[in-house]
């Protein structure tokens, strides 16, 4: 049966290993990223890995340009990082300097001293930015893209021509529309016009590259969304099953993929010259990983808080206008059906009982309420 549903049966270590032998390694924009973002010891050993694979190293032209797109981000980003955190801690700081001085007779706080000390680590905390300013590898970081410039050279895929791209945009609405994977999660990406189709673009470019090659292709991703992972009960399996059998009937190759950390164990297993630093490097990526999570998380919750006082305003003003409160008699809300106000009314606080914040500062209308505030005063 296994042969019949390929996508479906996870590979075994030893499956996945025997892979390697003849496969091409792909990796993603991100995975390339990091070869500029972390400290020079950790950069070192991801270039020295690359330099190991070299010979079976390849790249879609897509994969190039997120690169090249996102390159100057990382660099300027960490350059930017000692302005913004010396802003951050004095305007935290500030905060406690504000609470010290309106603090009133206290029977252990010595104010003046603890402002002194404040003051005191601002300073210091000032000085030591400046000193981690001046050393930035700003040379050494451009002479490790001129490395993994030269490592990529002849080992990327072609552009895509007009035609493609826009034969591309017509595939791929079909394919997020059913969710067929890979890239549908990037159908509400707003960027540009086939910036949505990246991963679609990548995908298909291994697809053919392994029909070309008679080879393999182990791809190499920080990408941890689900329309790339098997994910069961939070565990990743392998590729969607889906991915599996597409790539096999385009290509008649196998397909497989690696998290960058899992990747690199196996290939410390292989190249021996990597073998001593992986512990560093995946402890820089955990890192890494970490902090870009909390960042997610931080805008998934800003945009929720934007949202949720969008409700909040369009609620008040349908209570408003059901209430007959003063002020709220427009002459658009003349012309609503009042049953359209209700109705919109029920959805809001569906939408508003779903919403989950951590800083959570608003409640649903109670359930008497959401059908109408104004239950006395019906139309007749």
């Amino acid at each position: 049966m296994r042969d019949k549903y390929p996508g479906w049966y996870p590979k075994s270590a030893a499956e996945a290993s025997a892979l390697w032998g003849t496969a091409i390694f792909v990796p993603d924009a991100n995975v390339l990223l990091h070869c500029l973002r972390h400290p020079a010891e950790v950069r070192e050993e991801l270039l020295r890995l690359f330099d190991a694979l070299k010979d079976s190293l390849w790249a879609p032209y897509q994969v190039g340009l997120e690169f090249h797109r996102n390159r100057l981000d990382v660099e300027f980003g960490a350059q930017d990082t000692y302005d913004v955190l010396i802003k951050d801690q004095e305007a935290t700081i500030e905060k406690a300097r504000e609470r010290l001085r309106q603090l009133r007779a206290h029977p252990t706080i010595n104010v003046a001293k603890e402002l002194a000390a404040l003051d005191m680590f601002a300073t210091d905390f000032r000085a030591r930015m400046a000193a981690s300013r001046a050393s930035h590898p700003t040379e050494e970081i451009a002479a490790d893209v001129a490395r993994l410039t030269q490592l990529l050279e002849g080992r990327i895929g072609e552009k895509w021509k007009p035609e493609q791209l826009v034969a591309v945009k017509k595939e791929g609405d079909d394919r997020y529309a059913k969710k067929v994977p890979p890239g549908y999660k990037d159908a509400k990406k707003d960027a540009g016009e086939f910036d949505k189709y990246g991963d679609l673009i990548i995908w298909k470019d291994m697809i053919a590259k392994a029909k070309e090659e008679k080879r393999p292709i182990i791809f190499i991703s920080d990408d941890a969304k689900e329309d790339w992972w098997w994910i069961h009960k939070g565990r990743k399996l392998g590729p969607r099953p889906e991915l599996i059998e597409e790539f096999q009937a385009g290509s008649d190759q196998d397909f497989h993929m690696y998290e960058f950390g899992q990747f690199l164990h196996f290939a410390a297993e292989r190249f021996p010259e990597i073998k001593a630093g992986v512990n560093q490097v995946e402890k820089s990526l955990r890192d890494d990983e970490r902090a870009r999570r909390k960042q997610s998380e931080a805008a998934e919750a800003s945009q929720a808080r934007a949202r949720l006082e969008e409700l909040e305003d369009e609620r008040d003003q349908i209570v408003g206008l059901l209430s007959g409160a003063p002020g709220t008699m427009t002459p658009i809300a003349a012309t609503v059906d009042r049953a359209s106000l209700r109705a919109r009314l029920s959805e809001l606080n569906a939408e508003l009982e779903s919403t989950t914040l951590s800083t959570d500062h608003s409640t649903p209308l109670a359930p008497e309420q959401a059908s109408d505030p104004a239950a006395g005063d019906r139309d007749s």
